[in-house]
């Protein structure tokens, strides 16, 4: 896995079982026909050197024309010998470089061979670097002047010293196992890729024993890497599905390590703290996240811009916080208070009065009707007035509280109207003449029209909240906004 380093930025490119891929992350174009690309180099703008670990031999891509040729080896046949095409052979080749010390030639492992390969990109020649100090050689890092090597249970060290002579030693590992510690004394089950964190740091796939493993050359040691802070990774598998074969890796600027493991890409952030460990995610508890009251399911958007439906339950998500890749716990449930967006106006009047006669409450009721065709012209595109519920009143104290519902619902969770559409629905209402003091007719009072007091606002008619218990056979205690 690598950046696309030469023709499309914030692409990267991936080898895979059926093929050269590159993707954004959203979108995926695949660059070969159909074949097992077992790694990959880029050479130029052009041209890509490709592993066809299968058939034992190296190809060259050509981006422009998406042409394929036999770069080196003897394709179909493993053998161990050096030479050019039809004649150099290489036995389950595995990884390649291009060459820091000479750009005209890449280095490959030849796995079953035990030996570090190299290959001539003008010609396809095939020369043995060195075969001694080699496990099924996989995974190819350059470090500096040096060369990383993932082997199997080990990582060793190729060195080009000045003589001339090629040196390959065990750096980190050295007996198959799952063991922190200092570089001598831990252990890999199995490991094939390894990627640079920041000076003599580096990150290494552990597939036998399903993590990711931290080697700091700094303190000579080997430390869990704990992919969300809560994973005990120590003891546990890694939170990712760290795959039982090899799984590429990339980091991408200072804190950003891209792992390819199976059918996915996974994107690692935060992982330029001093230890090497990713920074503490902030602790999510266990929030309780409501449906909107009327909806059978929970709209969430993730951090990609995708949007899911949650029906009840218990939910655990990858959250990406600021640098962090952290996790999101919550619950999902049904808001057991329903807070509907209403119209409220408050009169001075005699409760007596209203309860008077039939009459009286049937005027009052026709009047509330009239305001309610009234106000729905107000709600504009933002609301409807409720067909479940018609308007109502409430008088204590010699104050009448009259509720226009919309069918407009909050949650618990939501205390007051988004201030936004409050100001809409203000807004048209003051273009309503007849609705600047919301009069209202009552039979035998004095005089029989009565404006609404003005509310803290000076208006009216006010945008709020009427809250209520979804649960009917509950009662909603205004003083502790609770259902008893």
């Amino acid at each position: 896995m690598d950046v696309d380093r030469y023709l499309y930025n914030f692409q990267i490119l991936i080898s895979t079982a059926t093929g050269l891929i590159t993707t954004n992350g959203n979108n995926i174009w695949a660059l070969t026909p159909s074949m097992d690309i077992h790694g990959f180099a880029q050479i130029n703008a052009t041209h890509v050197v490709l592993i066809d670990r299968i058939h034992h031999c190296l190809r060259m891509l050509d981006r422009v024309t998406s042409h394929i040729v036999v770069l080196a080896g003897t394709c179909g046949t493993p053998g161990y010998s050096d030479g050019l095409i039809g004649t150099g052979k290489f036995h389950n080749p595995n990884s390649v470089v291009v060459d820091t010390r000479n750009s005209g030639q890449v280095l490959v492992t030849d796995s079953a061979n035990n030996a570090l390969r190299s290959v001539s990109i003008s010609t396809g020649e095939v020369r043995t670097v060195i075969d001694s100090g080699f496990e099924l050689p996989q995974g190819l890092l350059w470090a500096g002047d040096h060369l990383l090597v993932t082997n199997n249970v080990y990582i060793s060290s190729v060195r080009w010293l000045d003589n001339g002579t090629v040196v390959n030693y065990i750096v980190a590992f050295s007996r198959p196992g799952d063991v922190y510690g200092t570089t001598d004394e831990s252990k890999v089950r199995r490991s094939s890729n390894l990627v640079r964190l920041r000076e003599k740091m580096f990150l290494v796939d552990d597939t036998g024993s399903r993590k990711l493993k931290l080697v700091d050359f700094n303190e000579g040691r080997v430390k869990p890497f704990c992919i969300y802070q809560e994973d005990d990774c120590t003891t546990n598998s890694s939170a990712l599905p760290i795959p039982a074969i090899k799984a590429p890796m990339l980091k991408v600027g200072d804190d950003t390590i891209y792992v390819a493991l199976a059918t996915s890409v996974y994107k690692l952030k935060g992982v330029s703290s001093e230890s090497g460990f990713p920074v503490e995610c902030p602790d999510s508890g266990n929030a309780t996240i409501y449906i909107i009251p009327g909806r059978r399911k929970l709209t969430f958007s993730l951090d990609n811009g995708l949007t899911i439906d949650l029906s009840e339950g218990h939910y655990t998500l990858p959250k990406d916080d600021g640098p962090l890749l952290c996790k999101e716990h919550f619950n999902v449930m049904k808001s057991p208070i329903v807070r509907r967006l209403s119209f409220k106006s408050v009169y001075e009047v005699r409760c007596n009065l209203l309860e008077y006669d039939s009459d009286t409450r049937i005027v009052l009721r026709n009047t509330l009707l009239h305001r309610r065709s009234q106000l729905l012209t107000a709600c504009g595109e933002d609301c409807t007035m409720s067909n479940n519920m018609m308007p109502f009143s409430e008088c204590t104290d010699g104050q009448l509280t009259v509720y226009w519902p919309t069918d407009v619902m909050f949650p618990i969770d939501v205390h007051q109207p988004p201030t936004e559409l409050v100001n809409r629905l203000e807004q048209r209402i003051e273009t309503i003449d007849s609705m600047i003091n919301m009069e209202i007719f009552i039979l035998y009072h004095s005089p029989p029209v009565i404006a609404a007091a003005k509310g803290p606002n000076n208006k009216a008619v006010q945008v709020t909240l009427y809250s209520a218990c979804a649960n009917n056979r509950k009662s909603y205690d205004v003083e502790r906004d609770v259902c008893v």
